[in-house]
């Protein structure tokens, strides 16, 4: 059966539900690549221009299976990964990170890891 869901989300609001666990295997950073520069300064200036001006920024659809209350995408890790480390550096630097609703929010963006890495 194909389950489909599709809807407009901010990211803080995404890790109200599941825990978002990107899986082991994924591609490079795409705007870390070499070549990519106006990629990275374009994205980049969207970002601040965006938290500047207290506007939308689209950033295209995360798809992915969710199994176990546990979302995994197959395509948006990097976005996400993105907005979790703005998201996060925003709350430090507001001192918010001492509150512990917070703080689990944050813990619900998660990474499949080799066993070994956990051990």
């Amino acid at each position: 059966m194909n389950n489909t869901t599709t809807q407009k989300v901010t990211f803080w609001k995404f890790l109200e539900d599941p825990t978002v666990e990107i899986p082991i295997i994924q591609r490079d950073y795409a705007q870390g690549r070499k070549g990519k520069e106006e990629l990275r300064k374009k994205f980049l200036t969207d970002l601040k221009f965006s938290l500047d001006n207290n506007t939308e920024l689209k950033l295209d659809f995360v798809y992915g299976s969710k199994e176990n209350d546990r979302l995994n995408p197959l395509d948006g890790q990097q976005r996400l990964t993105t907005l979790w480390l703005m998201h996060w550096y925003i709350a430090y630097k507001a001192g918010e990170l001492t509150d512990k609703a917070i703080v689990d929010r944050f813990k619900k963006f998660t990474y499949e890891t080799r066993v070994s890495s956990r051990e």
